[in-house]
């Protein structure tokens, strides 16, 4: 903008050379030189309204007066073109346009009288008065002047006077600006005025020798002396144009304080006004009366209106002052003020209190270096003063000894003023400092607690990419790598998850975005590898500036998964267990069925050859069948048991020579059996079946050859054994192992190693029950059997038998067969649901002589034994029926007959006769399926036993 301004005041300028040179002094000569000299004042006049829009403070209000100051002398000057050029005659003495022309100056005179230590940027109405008054002063010394030189004199003589009149004004509003850059509180306002004076020096010499040369000499416009009033304007709007209010106003000079020959002066300034309009007005004469006695009535009346208004505004800046004092002698801080001296002037109760322990009347009056002691003062007093002289301020903590002994810590801060002495706002900082203690110990107690315990701490960003804060040292010992490596890469911290958990881990970020808890459990892997789950929980709060972070924990959950997986296992085999039993009991009757019949029929066909070669094919597919369904009993831990107190050792020595038999030449087999191994109770059918199961297995896996291990031994499982083995009580146990050397198994084929059918044989090799039935065998025995596999090492069985401290008895002498077919002639009352079944023994039983009641439900056998009552000799009766099983059915039945023997027949016990499968002592039991001739040997030997106690 100023070099725009500049470019415009040389084209100004040069178009007044211009004129000058080619029009002179003729008439378009004179309009075109008044025409510049008006716009060049309403050009500063402009530019001088633009400042008062930039301005602050008393310099708003400054550069408005100035540029009404401005815009007047354009307006007079245009009357004054008016009287010239267009009526070609000498402006009248006492026209308006001289008028204008003079009293222009009393803008400038208000700007210099206004209030700088108010620096005030509005016109309120104390402001307004004193312009007003200053205005009546200038007319009324303008009058004054112009009647005292002007009454009687002649047109030369009045022309002269007009001009000094003019030139006396501007050099004394040159001397009234020096005297206000002088006094100026700031360097801001001396700067303003300043350059105020300048201008008022600049325009005045031109524009005396101006007015001179046209009033006096009568020198046309159109001259050069045109340029002496053009000038002084274009400096006044480059001036305006290129001022700009300071960044940053210095500190304000201190005011001097207003005792009472101050406050009088200003009171007698106030009234010095309509004394000097009195004076005046007395000179005039009597056609100025009434003018005269307008101005005086004016004058006393902005004078009274001042006195009022500064009368109300003492009383209301008292009321501020007494409403303040209230304030800060009520204040929780301490407040006190100092003397350039350092003694107090004014201390409140708490400042009292905080530095001496004592009342304000004692502190006031006496100094600073007596209250506080030396002693506290000294540590800080050359930082203090330092700190005073630079920044005029000073912050920092001071401890104060009372003379009671009491330590008062507080923050001081002390703030010069500029009179001299200093402010001091002391704040007691004992709760604080009390409080920081109490967090600090807080925090370390929750840094030890955090770090003690058996998870990872964290603070993160939220979101799968957001910046992890901070991270506990367990993320070493959990994860592998230090807190530092971790953080410094925790962006990207999702690439330690497998690809496939990576959805858990979205979905649960998803979820703390809406601001829910995040809980996911997901693997990690390890620096060195290895694969590990956690559970991750975190709760989403507010962090610094409202931003949301995640706080949580890790836990290494990955003993409870392999816990969890262990149940799952057990689960699933009880669930298939349960439907492989459930099949063979369906089973078992239809090959009771097939096999009674087919032994039936073997013994009418004897003399066919070509059919009994046929019937005798059956009877091997039914016995491979019954084999097969054994084996699903076995899985399900749902065959009938007849354990007995065995040595394993015995057991595995006497099949060592018929397992060899098996092995290829290329398999080496060993057996170790350590000494005193205790006994175990359990069937000793089944545990070989479990052996030979075992070890058929193992060669199975020696293709290529190899070597096979039994081994037995005592060993005591304690609850360390039990963490990874959820399902294992602790306690005393026989271990039976079988090791191989062969091709091992992978992980996931040792989940499913003990499920029926399931092979990784080929087809035809084998039915996928052997590895079940050992299962169930164990697990019907009370034990527990665990593998341990690893691809192209091998792979070892464990059987865990409980150990039982009973003697091994003697092995009883063997009993003579009994004769292949026996004869009755008892009452037998049968029960049975399945219809083919229970006609198949009843069609056995009649040929033998037997007297069979067939009963079709326990209802109907219940009937049966009301009517025939002691004609029964043995109850024969399914385990397993509709509503009432039957050993309900013989207790019900026993009470009605008690010389009745009971005989119980079933495929699979559901421990309703036996007690997790084991045969309770006394009891008599017909496994299905059974031969006739099985049937008729187990029904004559249960009416030859005596009647139990308890059946």
């Amino acid at each position: 903008m100023p070099r725009k301004l500049l470019a415009l005041a040389c084209v100004i300028v040069g178009l007044h050379v211009g004129a000058i040179l080619t029009l002179g002094t003729s008439i378009a000569g004179g309009v075109l030189a008044n025409s510049l000299q008006i716009f060049s004042s309403g050009l500063a006049a402009a530019a001088c309204f633009g400042a008062s829009r930039r301005g602050r403070g008393l310099s708003r209000p400054f550069w408005s007066l100035a540029g009404c100051g401005m815009a007047m002398w354009g307006v007079a000057n245009i009357g004054w073109m008016y009287y010239e050029n267009w009526l070609h005659i000498a402006v009248p003495s006492f026209s308006i346009v001289r008028i204008l022309f003079d009293v222009q100056g009393i803008f400038f005179a208000i700007a210099l009288f206004l209030d700088q230590e108010r620096d005030s940027p509005t016109f309120d109405l104390e402001t307004l008065l004193d312009s007003l008054q200053i205005a009546i002063v200038f007319l009324s010394v303008f009058f004054g002047l112009y009647v005292q030189f002007l009454r009687g004199a002649s047109d030369s003589a009045s022309t002269w006077a007009q001009s000094w009149i003019f030139d006396l004004i501007n050099v004394a509003l040159a001397a009234m600006a020096a005297i206000r850059m002088l006094s100026a509180p700031t360097r801001r306002l001396r700067t303003l005025y300043g350059e105020l004076l300048f201008f008022l020096v600049i325009y005045g010499a031109s524009s005396s020798v101006a007015d001179y040369m046209e009033a006096v000499r009568h020198v046309p416009t159109g001259t050069w002396y045109d340029l002496y009033w053009t000038v002084p304007f274009l400096l006044a709007a480059v001036w305006a144009a290129r001022w700009k209010e300071p960044q940053e106003q210095a500190p304000v000079a201190s005011p001097p304080r207003k005792n009472l020959a101050r406050l009088a002066a200003k009171n007698v300034s106030l009234a010095l006004a309509p004394l000097i309009v009195v004076a005046l007005v007395v000179q005039l004469g009597p056609e100025w009366r009434r003018m005269s006695f307008a101005l005086l009535a004016m004058s006393i009346l902005c004078f009274a209106t001042r006195l009022g208004l500064s009368e109300f505004r003492l009383s209301g800046s008292a009321e501020i002052a007494r409403r303040n004092w209230l304030a800060m002698d009520s204040a929780i801080n301490g407040m006190a003020i100092l003397d350039a001296q350092g003694k107090y002037i004014y201390v409140n109760a708490a400042y009292a209190r905080m530095i001496g322990n004592t009342t304000r009347e004692d502190v006031v009056g006496r100094s600073w270096r007596e209250i506080p002691s030396s002693q506290d003062s000294a540590p800080v007093l050359h930082e203090v003063r330092e700190a005073l002289q630079k920044q005029g301020k000073w912050f920092g903590p001071l401890t104060v000894h009372h003379s009671d002994g009491t330590v008062v810590p507080t923050e001081m801060a002390v703030t010069s003023i500029p009179d001299g002495g200093t402010i001091c706002v002391s704040h007691d900082i004992s709760q604080r400092l009390s409080a920081q203690r109490a967090r600090a110990e807080t925090e370390i107690k929750f840094r030890m607690l955090v770090e003690q315990v058996a998870a990872v701490s964290y603070i993160a960003e939220l979101g799968v990419k957001g910046q992890w804060l901070y991270v506990s040292p367990q993320v070493e010992a959990m994860f592998g790598y230090p807190a530092e490596e971790w953080l410094s890469s925790s962006t990207d911290w999702i690439r330690h998850i497998p690809v496939e958990d990576h959805p858990v881990v979205h979905a649960a970020e998803e979820a703390s975005s809406r601001g829910e808890p995040f809980q996911a459990e997901y693997r990690m892997l390890r620096k060195d590898g290895q694969t590990i789950w956690v559970s991750d929980t975190a709760v989403v709060v507010r962090g610094s500036d409202s931003h949301p972070v995640m706080e949580g924990l890790i836990v290494d959950i990955t003993d409870r998964k392999l816990l969890e997986n262990q149940l799952q296992q057990a689960r699933k085999m009880e669930a298939v267990g349960r439907l492989a039993g459930g099949v063979a009991h369906d089973f078992n009757n239809l090959l009771t069925i097939i096999k009674g019949y087919v032994e039936m029929a073997l013994q009418r066909c004897l003399d066919r050859p070509e059919l009994h070669g046929d019937i005798q094919r059956i009877e091997n597919a039914a016995d491979r069948a019954v084999t097969l369904v054994r084996q699903l009993l076995a899985f399900s831990r749902k065959q009938v048991l007849r354990p007995k107190i065995l040595d394993l050792n015995a057991i595995v020595v006497n099949l060592d020579q018929l397992l060899r038999r098996l092995m290829n030449e290329n398999i080496e087999m060993q057996t170790f059996v350590s000494k005193d191994v205790s006994a175990i109770k359990a069937d000793p059918g089944q545990i070989e079946q479990v052996i030979m199961n075992l070890v058929v297995n193992a060669r199975d896996a020696l293709p290529d050859g190899g070597r096979i291990v039994i081994e037995t031994s005592n060993v005591d499982l304690d609850s360390a054994y039990t963490i990874d083995h959820a399902v294992v009580r602790p306690g005393p146990y026989v271990l039976l192992a079988v090791t191989d050397t062969g091709i091992g198994m992978t992980a996931e084929t040792v989940v499913h190693i003990f499920e029926p059918f399931y092979t990784t044989k080929e087809s035809g090799r084998g039915t996928g029950l052997g590895l079940s039935t050992v299962y169930g065998i164990v697990k019907q025995s009370g034990g527990y059997i665990w593998v341990y596999s690893e691809i192209g090492k091998g792979t070892t069985f464990k059987v865990y038998l409980p150990r039982v401290n009973d003697a091994v008895p003697a092995s009883p002498a063997t009993e003579a067969p009994p004769p292949s077919e026996q004869r009755g002639h008892e009452t037998i009352l049968l029960v049975e649901d399945e219809p083919a079944v229970r006609q198949l023994a009843e069609r056995v039983l009649s040929k033998l002589g037997y007297k069979v009641l067939e009963a079709l439900s326990p209802e109907d056998a219940e009937r049966l034994a009301a009517d025939h009552g002691a004609e029964i000799h043995l109850l024969l009766t399914d385990v397993v029926m509709p509503g009432v099983s039957g050993r309900e059915l013989a207790k019900r039945l026993s009470a009605r007959c008690p010389q009745m023997r009971v005989l119980y027949m079933s495929g699979y016990t559901y421990n309703v006769i036996a007690q997790d499968g084991t045969l309770e002592e006394g009891i008599s039991f017909l496994q299905k399926p059974f031969t006739p001739q099985v049937l008729t040997e187990k029904v004559r030997e249960a009416l030859d036993r005596g009647v139990p106690l308890n059946k």
